[in-house]
């Protein structure tokens, strides 16, 4: 199977898919942040300043938001490698222990 459990392809697409999260992520925060601060100067006519303040404020949410990924990845990761350390064990007891 081109998708099989145990394959590299399985890696590859996580993290590049795990990649693209990151970066959209930021990417979208900081376009939401310039559109909303430019829609209220426009309406408020404040030209520079609200689009400064939204724009530094998506940025924030941005950096937020990639840190919370980063946090999700590493949980993952460490769950992953538990289960590994768990399925050895169990191997080592199926074993016996006799070498």
């Amino acid at each position: 199977m081109f998708f099989s459990k145990n394959d590299r392809w399985v890696t590859i697409v996580q993290v590049g898919g795990t990649a693209g999260t990151i970066g959209l992520h930021f990417v979208s925060a900081t376009v939401v942040g310039l559109f909303f601060g430019y829609w209220l100067d426009d309406f408020f006519g404040t030209k520079p300043w609200l689009i400064m303040i939204f724009f530094l404020l998506g940025v924030v949410a941005g950096f937020k938001m990639v840190w919370e990924d980063f946090h999700r990845l590493q949980r993952r990761e460490e769950a992953r490698r538990m289960e590994q350390q768990r399925s050895l064990k169990q191997d080592d007891e199926k074993s016996g222990g006799n070498d």
